[in-house]
């Protein structure tokens, strides 16, 4: 084998490798988690750890992760109604931030994680109200608010996320009117 035969062998050679490690590479993209994101890792199906920001290399075969944003969501809980202490038919709406706390147990604990937020604020909202009696004063809608986000918040952190911001949009009630026979003899 001459000279010139060999270097095309070799430059022939270089080529099939470079495009073999082209197609490897383009299988198995890298993963690359900004600053406001964190990847929940699991490894045969079981929570390995969660990933901070930084750039991974491409998951194995028996890797799953799941890419989680951290920035706060905007969300309105609108016309939950209530019975409240006296027994008054009333409707309260809340506007807040939902935040995730722990990537890991919001990711794991929660299927859709802003869906069944609502839920579970919607259902602790109506308990939380029950035990109370609607006031408009503005006043006791501030102490109200921070009421509603600490009881919220002992519940959804279970779940890795918690609220922030919370304010009171709407809150009324249908109080009740007494009738000609009621009152003092």
């Amino acid at each position: 084998m001459n000279a010139d035969n060999l270097w095309s062998v070799v430059f022939l050679g270089a080529v099939l490798m470079i495009i073999a490690l082209r197609l490897v590479a383009r299988k198995k993209p890298s993963l690359f988690v900004p600053d406001y994101q964190r990847a929940v890792k699991f490894v045969d199906g079981a929570f390995k750890n969660v990933l901070d920001p930084g750039s991974y290399g491409p998951p194995g075969k028996n890797e799953q992760i799941t890419v989680v944003d951290l920035r706060p969501q905007p969300i309105v809980v609108e016309r939950v109604m209530f019975q409240d202490a006296i027994q008054a038919s009333s409707v309260i709406s809340i506007g807040a931030e939902l935040m995730i706390s722990d990537p890991a147990d919001a990711v794991t604990k929660l299927k859709n994680l802003l869906n069944d937020s609502i839920a579970i604020i919607r259902d602790q909202l109506r308990s939380t109200m029950s035990k109370r009696i609607a006031d408009w004063d503005p006043a006791t809608r501030a102490k109200l608010a921070s009421d509603i986000t600490l009881s919220l918040n002992s519940d959804l952190r279970k779940f890795g996320v918690q609220l922030q911001n919370v304010e009171i949009t709407e809150l009324w009630s249908r109080t009740i009117k007494p009738t000609a026979t009621m009152g003092a003899n």
